[in-house]
């Protein structure tokens, strides 16, 4: 960005709308995105490459956040969008560093977590299961 802003003198375009459909086969999703001051940039991007993107956009925006300041004690939580989960497996990495993996459609992201934060969602998730098993059905 700073490359951009360096030769043009002005900031990028942002992105104001994005919307998205899927090739028959399936092997392609495509991208129509929306820039302020700028035309339409239609993308395609091959199926398997999807999970490369999500985790490019993720990092990204984790360090987005390390550069912000933080948000206010009082401001409210962000959104997120659900997403249907198709798989959740934990294990341990290499060097004993313990791993989440989801799975949603064809994407594939693996979080490393610390033990103290595997211990909790493991008791969040044996307390959600209790609960629902013993609801009256």
């Amino acid at each position: 960005m700073s490359t951009y802003q360096e030769q043009s003198g002005r900031s990028p375009p942002f992105v104001l709308h994005v919307v998205g459909d899927i090739a028959p086969s399936g092997e392609a999703i495509g991208l129509q995105i929306e820039r302020s001051e700028q035309g339409p940039v239609d993308l395609c991007i091959r199926t398997e490459d999807v999970k490369y993107l999500v985790s490019l956009l993720l990092n990204l925006g984790c360090e987005a956040r390390r550069r912000q300041s933080p948000p206010p004690p009082d401001a409210p939580p962000t959104e997120a969008i659900p997403l249907p989960l198709d798989a959740i497996n934990v294990g341990q990495s290499d060097g004993d560093q313990p791993f989440l993996l989801l799975e949603i459609g064809i994407t594939s992201l693996m979080f490393m977590v610390s033990p103290a934060c595997l211990e909790q969602v493991g008791q969040t998730m044996l307390t959600l299961s209790a609960n629902s098993s013993a609801a009256p059905s």
